[in-house]
């Protein structure tokens, strides 16, 4: 009994960081789509956003199924089993969505040049102009020469012959690294959470069923258990 409590409140911890995250996901994920989307639109898209809301949605939700099953192991062995088949599938579909993310990344930067010309609206473009939260990098106009600038803020009184400000490229490049950096790395870190949880989940199941064996051995010996879990 008291090897079952320790694995018991161990998968508790899991479980709370585990709904921590979902709910973190969803969160930031809604913030996201009430907000202004420039420049973060030019990284991810408003589709993955939502996926993001989504996730996080079922990562809480399923995180409280596995609570049910932990606080009675015992007698609730099948919302344990049905935690475990969806914990899986949260795995898989952070995996996927990492994937997506990570797919996008090998192409993005050549196609920059061509979403600033024919795809980003003036308000992505101003936005990368005027950014100045960027560590070493200053006002720019235009992606690479200043003839393809937003006229606004800087830009707008910039002349090509007198005020040479750069071209957006390297800003552009810089923000996008970094913010997907960020993105991958809460992804894995949601990911190591759910492989703890899993294994102990797992753990769980099998001191249960121990736990379980002993008790209907006991019975037929006479023994009860009225505080059994």
């Amino acid at each position: 009994m008291a090897n079952l409590r320790k694995v018991q409140y161990t998968l508790y911890g899991f479980l709370a960081f585990y709904m921590i995250t979902g709910i973190g996901a969803l969160v930031l994920a809604n913030m996201w789509l009430s907000s202004e989307p420039a420049p973060r639109e030019a990284v991810i898209s408003r589709e993955i956003e939502r996926a993001g809301a989504i996730l996080g949605g079922i990562v809480a939700a399923t995180g409280i199924i596995g609570f049910v099953g932990a606080i009675g192991p015992v007698t609730r062995k099948d919302c344990l089993l049905a935690f475990i088949v969806l914990l899986i599938a949260v795995i898989l579909a952070e995996l996927g969505l990492g994937g997506v993310i990570w797919f996008k990344t090998l192409r993005m930067r050549s196609t920059f040049q061509d979403q600033w010309s024919h795809n980003w609206t003036p308000s992505i473009k101003i936005a990368f102009q005027d950014m100045d939260t960027l560590s070493g990098y200053g006002q720019c106009c235009g992606y690479l020469f200043q003839t393809e600038m937003v006229s606004a803020g800087a830009c707008e009184t910039s002349i090509p012959t007198s005020i040479a400000f750069p071209g957006c490229e390297e800003k552009i490049s810089a923000f996008a690294d970094g913010y997907l950096r960020k993105l991958f790395t809460s992804l894995f870190g949601f990911t190591i959470v759910n492989v703890f949880v899993f294994i102990t989940t797992v753990i769980l199941i099998q001191t249960r069923n121990d736990e379980e064996r002993y008790i209907r051995i006991g019975k037929k010996e006479g023994r009860t258990y009225i505080d059994s879990i």
